[in-house]
């Protein structure tokens, strides 16, 4: 068992107060306020409602001595807030937007007259946020939903943020797995510390970034970027995605849509003889709403997509007569590696040529440009499924729960640079188990646990796999690295001049990855006068278990130097000669790597108190551990 334990002390913020927003929870916000009547005088005891514009469901809180009043958590979305005391008008805010990870603030000024009489109360938003030092950008519903999207991918939307830069991923970068995504680079910090968040759990790839739950645009609430000085809560350093998944309403919504590209509308690519293919469907639907009025509610998303996207190769290969041992073509001089003298005529003859590398030379096709390179563009084939359902369920007034499952599966059709070798079949699936239940255990205590298990596969596997083709080529050595169970698959070749020719060492596969993560979040939140004090920990469990083959089907390396004119090499040698003469520079063979992996235990826990001095000052204090 390995324990790891961090320490760090959160910012101390001091920030002038004005009607903004605040720090709040992971996935949730609150809205905060002062109750005053016309005098500015605080309104002590005054019953505060705040109703869920999509639920209809209603939380009721009562002011303190100061005026001051509390509603938390709440899920991003619409509110309406009222607060009606006799000898006042009812004051009424019709629309309040709760956005995730913040707070909204709602001053009520209360005038005298009847409760039965209404003032309406307008807010709006400030231009400048000066209750919080944190830096981030919230991406609402209505830009995730309505701004094109390349893929349909969610993370792209972090461009939007300013500092939030957008590159390649790091690691083996293959659009199935997660870190293709972990170039997602935020204040500077390289995109492979980027935490992603999903309800409040975390659903990142901590062995090479990403995410292993990207779910679909249409199941998300909304989602913001956090930059830095967020609250303790926070276990990770570095930038986060914080997003939230959609819950159902009291009425009944759903929608479907299909969303196509097509070649017909794309020119052709510059360095390709054809065009190549691209036939892209997306394509899926939303349904929620509720199953018990005003008590339990569903949300259930599926999104499909099926590509067929054309590569483009443009392979640098020997010649037919090349293949064959005629260098006469070739403006390079191929020297006899034992008489150290030219070969006549620059030809290689038939009885030197090694049988075993005229066999792996078949797999190499013949040049189609003019300038002697082979090109085509082979289709890469992804389809994938992922759903995504949710259900909240109210248990009474103080208590709620809610839990959520999400499965992504894809698959991809690899192709190699070369047509012989055909396509590999690489699978990768994620999974999401989400349980969450809110206590509002008194006016001043809340209590709030989430448990989070996130199983992920990864396989990739070789081209030709299933077949070992030493012994077809009669060459021996590699008996004792075959792996149990796999058959074989394609070695490695590589000629210095030429493109390589690789099957299985490049990635060291067939390989797999079977992760398995548990995460158990507990938080206590006090509200007492000024303060608004949130503690709590987080346990999670990470047992990682992987396979790689290594260069169990061998790695050859040819560079022309064994045909070269070692006085003067210069215009002398190559390395497909070197091949066809059986002389490698290096052959690397390995035992495939038995299951490895581990386990690992982290332990969380912070205190974060938002203490606010004054109407123009607050503290926000944080110690994480």
């Amino acid at each position: 068992m390995v324990q790891r334990l961090s320490l760090g002390l959160g910012a101390l913020l001091l920030t002038l107060l004005a009607p903004a927003t605040t720090l709040a929870q992971l996935n949730t916000g609150r809205i905060v306020g002062t109750v005053t009547d016309a005098s500015k005088a605080p309104v002590l005891s005054a019953p505060v409602v705040v109703t869920d514009r999509a639920t209809n469901l209603a939380t009721t809180v009562t002011t303190n001595e100061r005026g001051d009043f509390v509603v938390t958590p709440l899920n991003p979305g619409m509110y309406r807030v009222s607060v009606a005391v006799d000898g006042f008008q009812t004051a009424l805010v019709e629309t309040v937007e709760v956005q995730v990870g913040q707070s909204a603030r709602v001053d009520l000024e209360l005038k005298v007259g009847a409760v039965t009489e209404s003032t309406v109360v307008t807010t709006s938003t400030p231009l400048l946020d000066t209750e919080s030092g944190t830096l981030g950008h919230v991406v609402t519903n209505t830009q995730i939903v309505n701004l094109p999207l390349n893929g349909r991918s969610f993370y792209e939307l972090a461009r939007l943020t300013p500092g939030a830069v957008l590159l390649p991923g790091g690691g083996n970068l293959l659009r199935i797995r997660a870190n293709y995504i972990s170039g997602t680079a935020v204040s500077g910090v390289r995109g492979s510390q980027t935490t992603f968040m999903l309800d409040g759990v975390d659903v990142t790839d901590h062995h090479q970034g990403g995410s292993l739950i990207q779910t679909s645009v249409d199941a998300l609430q909304e989602f913001k970027v956090q930059q830095s000085a967020y609250s303790a809560e926070f276990s990770q350093a570095g930038g986060a995605l914080n997003a939230t998944t959609k819950s159902g309403s009291d009425q009944l919504h759903g929608g479907a849509f299909d969303f196509m590209r097509d070649d017909a509308l794309d020119a052709r690519n510059f360095f390709a003889i054809t065009k190549e293919k691209l036939k892209r469907q997306q394509f899926g639907g939303t349904l929620g709403g509720p199953v018990v009025h005003q008590r339990t509610f569903f949300f259930a998303s599926y999104e499909g997509m099926r590509e067929q996207q054309g590569v483009v190769f443009n392979d640098t290969v020997p010649s037919a007569a090349m293949r064959t041992g005629d260098f006469s073509g070739s403006s390079r001089i191929i020297y006899d590696p034992i008489t150290k003298q030219p070969f006549p005529g620059n030809v290689i003859p038939g009885n030197r040529l090694s049988p075993q590398a005229l066999y792996f030379a078949r797999f190499l096709p013949d040049p189609n440009t003019s300038a002697g390179t082979y090109s085509f563009a082979p289709v890469r084939e992804l389809n994938s499924d992922q759903v995504t359902v949710r259900v909240d369920q109210i248990l009474n007034d103080r208590s709620r729960i809610f839990g959520r499952y999400s499965w992504h599966d894809q698959r991809l059709a690899d192709p190699n640079a070369y047509p012989a070798l055909g396509n590999a079949p690489l699978r990768t699936r994620g999974q999401n188990v989400v349980l969450s239940m809110t206590n509002t255990l008194s006016n001043a205590w809340l209590h709030d646990v989430r448990f989070s298990y996130v199983p992920s596969t990864v396989n990739l596997e070789a081209y030709l796999q299933g077949t070992d083709q030493y012994p077809n080529a009669a060459i021996r050595g590699f008996e004792e690295t075959s792996r149990p169970g796999v058959g074989g698959s394609f070695p490695d070749f590589s000629w210095s001049g030429y493109t390589a020719m690789n099957g299985s060492a490049f990635d060291q596969r067939p390989k797999t990855q079977d992760l398995k993560v548990w995460e158990v979040t507990d938080n206590v939140t006090w509200i007492a006068g000024r303060h608004i004090v949130k503690l709590g920990g987080k346990f999670r469990r990470w047992v990682p278990l992987f396979t790689d083959s290594k260069q169990y089907a061998g790695q050859w390396s040819f560079d022309g130097s064994i045909t070269q004119n070692t006085a003067s090499p210069t215009g002398t040698g190559d390395a497909f000669a070197d091949f066809l003469l059986e002389y490698p520079r290096q052959v690397t063979r390995a035992f495939p790597a038995d299951t490895f992996g581990g386990q690992a235990n982290y332990w969380h826990a912070y205190v974060q108190d938002d203490f606010k001095v004054s109407n123009r000052l607050t503290l926000n204090l944080g110690l994480r551990y």
